[in-house]
């Protein structure tokens, strides 16, 4: 079973979401604080029954939240309405997971001319009301911490979720008797969290205030109440009336999946939705979407029009990492000339190649596919860090179809220094148990700012810039790093140990060199400049403005050529 990512524009927002199978439509809405990445595993069992519609619901996710500073479920239900009406689904099933299954229940009362019928798996019902002191302990505050123990605190707080019910009330009375998720499950939620950020707290709230059973009277169409056993709502089962449809489902996964997919078979929506639209633009904004290669799929954010554009610029972001950290570039190098950049295979939220290679030889085939896809015969290339070792190769691999390539700090180490360097690069960030993973991401990338190397922590490797270790930036860079773990080390060896030097001598197209004196690479410049002599060089500061206007000189140059 395929799932596809898609986007799409609703108004003034952004909705992210995930598709698989034909059919009859179901939308999937998932719990707080997770996206939809988490109903994967179901959309591969109603895929084949069902077209599945699998929205990661506003604040989460990629998705924008909604412009209200409180909203209720009921919002959230005519959010779903306007964002099918986007998505061109006239009737659907809906299904959602707690937080979702009120959405799903809401939206069956709000809109049932729209709703086939609705199934919640684990519906918000509570036998008293969580006061607003007991939400707010409830729904900590997601603070960036200097030592980021901020990260290692968002991990036990999603294991123990699953530990106890509420998490924050850890006694023998209040343990759940469900099982513990893998340590995927719970990297995945933390950076489910990240990309929620404060703002978490915002739809997580919604539905402790919900009407709850009070929906009942308002339902005019078919609606299932099922709770699984370990589940933190089985426990309700007896404040539902008689004249409720609850249904006690199977506690192992498969199982419960195949009972719900029978269940939503007994309403099938009409007709089938159409093919997915595509993502329209929005004022100020780039515009993200997907690019499918046989089968893979890469993030691609843009400003302006790439079709029959002149010489777009393409920024390769650093690896690890991805494309959201340079979306102020985009926006500023957009004010003149249409951009690009992609989350690179196995960053970000673009798919890993079969075996996840990470290598600048890769990642160059990847881009050299994606520009034939998107019809991009020439163009200028900007690469950061390790997105330049990825923009020579895209040099030498494309040839005169490259007009010019801009390196910004270049990891482009010497000889010597890549040999007495080679097994320091980066620690191991495969999820653990005890969650201590990311605090090795986070002073790998915090260390890095303070020493060169990250790990001689000697008053003589003291850098002399001043650091950039704000907790706040440092955090979206170690959530964007993380997404992908197991590509983390090896794009760091990938990118420090790239042998630079013959590649770029062989380079016919225009070479722009710069570097903000902030960067932890900004020293290794000079070294690079006096290899390839015939480069031009740019003076910038550490601001998407003072890059862009770089790069816009440059290219200015080169036209007039």
């Amino acid at each position: 079973m395929r799932i596809t990512r898609h986007f799409v524009t609703v108004g003034s927002r952004r909705v992210h979401y995930l598709r698989a199978g034909s059919g009859p439509a179901v939308t999937l809405l998932h719990a707080s604080p997770c996206s939809a990445k988490v109903m994967r595993p179901i959309m591969r069992a109603f895929g084949e029954k069902f077209t599945t519609i699998a929205l990661d619901t506003p604040g989460f996710g990629l998705s924008d939240k909604l412009p209200i500073a409180a909203p209720s479920v009921e919002d959230f239900a005519d959010a779903l309405a306007k964002t099918l009406d986007a998505l061109g689904v006239e009737h659907t099933a809906t299904y959602g997971r707690h937080t979702g299954a009120s959405i799903a229940v809401e939206f069956a009362a709000r809109h049932p001319e729209r709703c086939a019928m609705a199934l919640a798996d684990g519906y918000a019902v509570f036998a008293q009301r969580y006061t607003d002191e007991q939400l707010e302990r409830y729904l900590e505050r997601i603070e960036p911490a200097w030592d980021g123990a901020h990260l290692l605190r968002l991990w036990f707080r999603y294991r123990d979720q699953h530990v106890f019910w509420p998490w924050n009330n850890q006694t023998a009375a209040a343990r759940s008797d469900a099982d513990v998720p893998d340590l995927d499950f719970l990297h995945r939620g933390v950076v489910e969290l990240l990309e929620a950020g404060d703002d978490y707290r915002i739809g997580y709230a919604a539905p402790f205030r919900h009407r709850g059973l009070e929906v009942l009277p308002d339902l005019k169409v078919p609606v299932c109440f099922g709770n699984r056993p370990g589940d933190s709502m089985y426990l309700t089962r007896s404040l539902y009336p008689p004249s409720a449809w609850t249904e006690a489902m199977p506690r192992e996964f498969a199982a419960a999946t195949l009972a719900e997919r029978a269940i939503l078979a007994q309403h099938p929506a009409r007709g089938t939705p159409p093919e997915a639209p595509r993502c329209a633009a929005l004022p100020g904004r780039s515009t993200t979407d997907y690019v499918d290669i046989g089968g893979t799929q890469v993030l691609v954010r843009a400003v302006g029009q790439l079709d029959g554009a002149t010489e777009p610029l393409l920024v390769i972001h650093h690896a690890p990492g991805s494309s959201a950290l340079y979306d102020p570039l985009l926006l500023e190098v957009g004010r003149s000339r249409a951009v690009f950049a992609l989350d690179l295979p196995g960053h970000g939220e673009s798919d890993p190649l079969p075996g996840n290679p990470q290598d600048p030889g890769n990642w160059a085939a990847s881009v050299e596919r994606q520009l034939d896809r998107l019809h991009i015969r020439e163009l200028r290339i900007y690469g950061h860090n390790g997105g330049a070792a990825a923009a020579a190769e895209c040099a030498h691999r494309l040839g005169s179809r490259v007009r010019g390539i801009a390196l910004d700090a270049p990891c482009f180490l010497a000889d010597e220094d890549r040999a007495r360097l080679a097994s320091c690069y980066a620690p191991p960030v495969a999820p653990v148990w005890e969650g201590s993973h990311w605090l090795r991401a986070w002073h790998h990338l915090r260390d890095s700012e303070l020493w060169w190397p990250w790990f001689d922590r000697t008053h003589r490797a003291a850098r002399a810039a001043a650091p950039r270790i704000d907790p706040q930036a440092l955090t979206l860079r170690v959530r964007e790093a993380m997404k992908q773990p197991d590509s983390y080390r090896a794009a760091w060896e990938a990118s420090l140990g790239y042998a630079w030097r013959d590649r770029l001598a062989g380079i016919r197209a225009p070479v722009l060199l710069m570097a903000a004196p902030e960067d932890v690479f900004a020293h290794l410049l000079p070294g690079v400049q006096a290899s390839v002599p015939r480069a031009s060089t740019a003076t910038i500061d550490d601001s998407a403005a003072s890059r862009a206007q770089a790069l816009a000189q440059w290219a200015h140059a080169g036209e007039g050529r």
